[in-house]
């Protein structure tokens, strides 16, 4: 579900829901007994990736990109425990899209202990945890493990470790929130989607749980992935209101430009509830632990076409793009322009905080501009209750479509004259007297 919250300076927030949909994609399986993937992955608005910006992440990107990550458990007869068992079958497999199927290298095969269809007592297992976009270690061994950023350096953001392949502990990573809106980095973590069906045709496996406990599947059967955002999202927008309650006009940029100094996304100042930027993800669970925090997350670069570093001095100094206008950001129409940022789930957003300026050209005024600050904070208000007593709990998989609307009332004058006010005082010259 993706949640909307509309922001207005002048105005009640506003609060509105829409669905994602799935997209599906199944492997072609090319060797019999292999352990091969059907990978899912949910849908969403999203804007164009590179191998280091992975945006919001769909399946056609992952297919594009750096593919995703597995680890995988042998566990002998037993159930998988994650305190007691190694990442000893598969350890950060890389797996990509080939043409019309996953693949990996060296190929793994199921192992063949398997009661009633062969002769073994035994029913071996694997489990298989997954995790996307893919990233590559730099080291191996212990308790973490560095990862690079993509040039044989360790990463500072995005992954930036992960769990040993001597840790008897499940997978887990550690993330950080790149600190630039130019530079965002989705996080997915697998589930079952469909139930494995082994050799004597029994289904394995609860769907929408971790992939665990798999036994030898027939030929041409695969391990079905359903790959879901660990991460929470905020797709902003910025539009202003003349006149009216909703964003129906707007300025005119030849004398007016609406532009924005600074954009923050307020969290909740206590323990636990602040706005995430890190935190270790386990892929077992899909559970964050040690998430760290701040009060106010500054959404930086803004877009150049509502941005300024100070209040402007002249008219001179703003470019023709700058400014505000209907529907949403000058130059960007779609959705998918729309700036967005991700963030740890689990802390609390108690609203936005905004410093923009209003200038108008006035060749009467010195510097030939008026230059109007604007310093608003707008809070939550979730229920109609008090402004700031409802902040909203982050969840992963969550979007908060932030609409903020600048709303601008324009000044009109009325002119009217007054009326004499008659003060009567006769003289009479001279004065008529009667008979």
């Amino acid at each position: 579900m993706k949640k909307i919250f509309v922001f207005a300076a002048i105005a009640a927030s506003v609060l509105a829901v829409g669905c994602a949909k799935n997209e599906v994609i199944q492997n072609v399986t090319r060797l019999s007994d292999a352990v091969s993937f059907g990978v899912y992955a949910g849908k969403t608005a999203t804007k164009a990736v590179s191998d280091t910006d992975f945006g919001s992440i769909t399946l056609a990107e992952l297919k594009g990109t750096a593919g995703f990550g597995v680890f995988g458990y042998y566990t002998g007869n037993d159930a998988y425990a994650p305190a007691t068992h190694t990442a000893n079958f598969m350890y950060n497999e890389h797996v990509t899209w080939d043409t019309d199927h996953w693949e990996y290298a060296p190929v793994k095969y199921w192992p063949n202990e398997h009661g009633a269809s062969a002769v073994s007592t035994d029913s071996d297992k694997l489990t298989f945890l997954a995790y996307a976009p893919y990233v590559a270690e730099l080291a191996i061994g212990g308790a973490t493990t560095t990862v690079d950023d993509g040039s044989s350096a360790a990463a500072t953001e995005g992954i930036t470790a992960m769990t040993g392949n001597t840790a008897t502990a499940s997978a887990s990573l550690t993330f950080s929130v790149p600190a630039s809106k130019d530079e965002q980095i989705d996080l997915l973590y697998g589930v079952l989607k469909t139930q494995s069906v082994n050799v004597d045709g029994t289904n394995e496996g609860t769907v929408g749980n971790p992939i665990e406990n798999l036994t030898k599947q027939k030929t041409g059967g695969k391990v079905d992935i359903l790959f879901k955002h660990a991460l929470a999202k905020a797709q902003i927008d910025i539009c202003d209101v003349i006149d009216q309650v909703a964003p129906t006009s707007s300025v005119n940029p030849t004398t007016t430009k609406v532009v924005v100094k600074n954009l923050n996304i307020l969290g909740v100042d206590s323990e636990g509830n602040r706005f995430g930027t890190a935190g270790i993800l386990n892929l077992y669970t899909g559970a964050w632990s040690s998430v760290t925090g701040t009060a106010s997350f500054a959404i930086t670069p803004l877009p150049a076409a509502i941005s300024v570093a100070s209040a402007p001095t002249s008219w001179a100094g703003l470019s023709s793009v700058e400014g505000v206008v209907e529907g949403g950001l000058a130059g960007l129409s779609t959705p998918e322009d729309k700036f967005e940022i991700m963030f740890v789930p689990g802390g609390k957003i108690r609203g936005v905080e905004i410093i923009y300026y209003v200038v108008t050209q006035d060749a009467k005024l010195d510097g030939g501009v008026s230059v109007v600050e604007n310093h608003i904070t707008k809070e939550f208000d979730t229920d109609g209750g008090t402004p700031g007593n409802q902040p909203i709990v982050t969840a992963k998989g969550k979007q908060y479509n932030i609409n903020i609307q600048l709303g601008l009332t324009s000044v009109k004058l009325q002119a009217d004259v007054e009326d004499w006010d008659d003060d009567d005082y006769p003289i009479d010259l001279p004065q008529n007297v009667t008979a």
